[in-house]
């Protein structure tokens, strides 16, 4: 506790003692909330990160990039980590049971929640929004929001092509270019692949690719300024993602037995059309209509070894099939922007709805048994929104905001189980800004935020066996709720040389969802399902600064303290976790960054991002070991050429990104260990850019 409330009385103690002009303000816009505000005027605890951010971390993927922000975290259990966890609240895994996460991905502003992020080559930006943000996300952002925005359409010709290479048979070529066709109209294209062979041997197979990168990601972007008043946008993504999995070992480090390795594959393709008319007298108006279909290979060897290993040994193999189709409709009015003079109150209202149809297909093969599970969730959501900021006095204002959304779920599986559901759910804002100065602001707010409950498909097609007979009163699964309280402050320096942004927060957990399993004794038979805990609490504290030393050196810094606690739950296998700690939650997690401009041509870029260990699962007590990543990144840069050598990772430290806890070895009698999938060891890369 006296760690954070000394974090916090420096940066309170700091924001009062800075003086400063408007033109000094840190003018980085918040592109995801309803008015793009500086980050420094959005009371919230919000992350950006530029394409320059990016590139400091050497990064070619989200699992590169989330090092970056404080409290959050992310889990694998596939070929990328497509699961984010903020300040400890966010699921881990997808396996039969439809999740909705409590961290949403959007990008361009189209609904990716439980696809992941496939690249983040040449990006506009990068946000994080942390805390509830149901007023403006609705049920995705129950703990937060990642917001990704490409690069926009220019009118003045623009391009950059970057390509690299580095070990394990790694490459990557990206590219984007942005023109207009006429005085009206514009584009933008930005293009990426990657392929790497990935960082697994596989003994059996004497392969060094069966855990393998191949992906491609196409975004473009076309404005279309129709009149003064109105412009038309059309957004188009393409992904073609042929990954490999075949990440655990029964040996517990970085080389399997597998004999049928998985598959971690995805197609898909979005389509957005967008609309900005600012002819009203009272208001501006926006909206996006966008279309998203997306088709998912996800597979794995559950055996992790081959036939033959032990005479104790067997033989399982899964696949999950998955089919999604989503139309998502997002209307608003925002009232004309004012000076906010006193007595004035600017406004925003919204309608917002969603369609998605989900289709399943598990094939499993037991030995020489095979097995289909089939099902189909169809859910609809509707909601309105608004919110209100009223100047109380010319330094103070009161934000209030809310949202009410009704979803509506229906559920039939191959065993002709049909369940439904039909709820409504509400979420709100009220925060009191203080502009201390014209680069101070101090905030405190209040928000609750909520997440859908749902249909537990694998309790369902397994409760007809008397084995898993209690899986019958497990079918479903309650919403989930949050209230948070929030004190922030942010400020500059006069001279712009400092920027410190802080936040401390206590959220309160209510019917909290966690992740079950039951393995009655019967070796590798188990069954997954999403239950409700009573409670939960989650509070610490963000800090992110950035510090010009001197006209060649800056410094980055952000950190995070969280302290997370399980309320009353006991697991079905009689563990009480009553109090401790919950999953992927690590206490404290840093990141430090400096860019030191040797000459006009070359500069060094160096970070050091940490975390202490946490627990992998609600469900057993393994855990992560805590970690240093330590980068380089050496930059020699021409008046068009750019050329780096990169480290990641330098000390090659083996870092956990996803664990279980049980018996999988038919050589130890099946004792149970802490089985790991490890992120990336040391990367060695170079790259070179050109910008035209």
């Amino acid at each position: 506790m006296s760690m954070r409330l000394s974090i916090l009385s420096i940066a309170v103690l700091s924001a009062f003692s800075l003086h400063a002009s408007e033109q000094n303000i840190e003018h980085i816009e918040v592109k995801g909330d309803f008015r793009q505000l500086s980050v420094m005027q959005v009371a919230g605890s919000v992350a950006v990160l530029t394409e320059q951010d990016m590139q400091r971390q050497s990064a070619q993927h989200l699992d590169d990039v989330l090092q970056q922000f404080a409290n959050v975290n992310f889990a694998a259990g596939a070929s990328r980590g497509r699961f984010i966890q903020v300040r400890g609240i966010g699921e881990r895994s997808e396996f039969i049971d439809v999740i909705n996460p409590s961290v949403g991905i959007l990008i361009d502003g189209i609904d990716y929640a439980g696809l992941g992020l496939s690249s983040v080559a040449h990006p506009e930006q990068l946000e994080i929004f942390r805390g509830p943000e149901a007023t403006r996300f609705g049920t995705n952002a129950l703990a937060g929001m990642v917001n990704f925005t490409s690069k926009n359409p220019t009118f003045s010709p623009e391009g950059k092509v970057s390509a690299s290479l580095a070990n394990y048979n790694s490459w990557q070529v990206s590219g984007y270019y942005s023109a207009p066709v006429s005085e009206q109209v514009a584009y933008s294209l930005t293009l990426d692949q990657q392929q790497s062979d990935g960082f697994i041997e596989n003994a059996f197979l004497k392969r060094d690719d069966t855990n393998n990168i191949d992906e491609f990601t196409g975004r473009f972007k076309l404005q279309y300024l129709a009149t003064e008043q109105l412009q038309v946008g059309l957004t188009a993504h393409l992904i073609d993602q042929q990954n490999g999995y075949d990440a655990f070992s029964l040996d517990r480090n970085r080389t399997t037995l597998s004999d049928e390795p998985g598959q971690d594959a995805l197609r898909s393709k979005a389509l957005a059309i967008n609309l900005a008319y600012q002819g009203f007298s009272f208001a501006d108006f926006t909206g996006q209509l966008s279309y998203l279909n997306a088709d998912s290979d996800y597979g794995f060897d559950e055996d992790w070894s081959f036939q033959g290993i032990h005479p104790f040994g067997y033989s399982y193999q899964d696949r999950y099939l998955r089919e999604r189709e989503q139309w998502t409709l997002d209307y608003r009015l925002v009232s004309k922007p004012t000076a906010l003079l006193f007595g004035h109150t600017d406004w925003v209202l919204g309608f917002y709805t969603s369609n998605r149809d989900l289709d399943l297909q598990r094939l499993r093969r037991k030995e020489d048994e095979r097995t289909l599970f089939a099902s189909n969730l169809q859910r609809r959501n509707m909601s309105v929104y608004g919110e209100t900021q009223t100047a109380l006095t010319e330094q103070l204002s009161l934000v209030i905001g809310g949202r009410v959304e009704q979803y509506k779920d229906d559920y039939v599986d191959i065993a002709n189980s049909q369940l439904g559901s039909d709820e409504t759910m509400w979420g709100a804002k009220v925060s009191l800004n203080y502009q201390l100065t014209p680069q101070t602001l101090l905030y405190g707010l209040v928000s609750r935020g909520y997440k859908v409950g749902g249909i537990n498909g694998e309790a369902l097609s397994k409760a007809a066996d008397e084995n898993f007979a209690v899986l019958a009163t497990k079918a479903s699964f309650s919403p989930e709720s949050v209230i948070n309280t929030e004190f922030g402050v942010k400020g500059s320096s006069a001279d712009g040389r400092l920027t410190t942004r802080v936040a401390a927060f206590y959220m309160w957990r209510d019917d909290m969802q966690v992740k079950g399993w039951i393995n009655p004794d019967l070796g590798p038979e188990f069954a997954g399902f999403i239950d409700n805990a009573a409670s939960g609490r989650n509070y610490g504290v963000e800090l992110e600064s950035r510090i010009q030393l001197h006209n060649q050196l800056q410094l980055f810094v952000s950190t995070g303290y969280l302290q997370s606690r399980l309320g009353t739950y006991f697991t079905d296998s009689g563990l009480d976790l009553t109090g401790r700690d919950q999953a992927h939650a690590p206490r404290v997690n840093y990141s430090v960054g400096a860019d030191w401009l040797l000459t006009e041509q070359l500069s060094v870029q160096a970070g050091i991002q940490g975390k202490s260990g946490f627990y992998y699962s609600d469900g057993h007590n393994a855990k992560a070991d805590s970690r240093e990543l330590v980068n380089f990144r050496v930059n020699y840069q021409l008046p068009a050429w750019e050329l780096a050598l990169w480290v990641r990772n330098a000390f090659d430290q083996d870092v956990g990104v996803r664990g279980f806890f049980f018996g999988n070895d038919p050589r130890d009698d099946y004792a149970a260990h802490v089985y790991e999938q490890f992120g990336e060891p040391r990367r060695i890369g170079i790259t070179a850019s050109y910008s035209f």
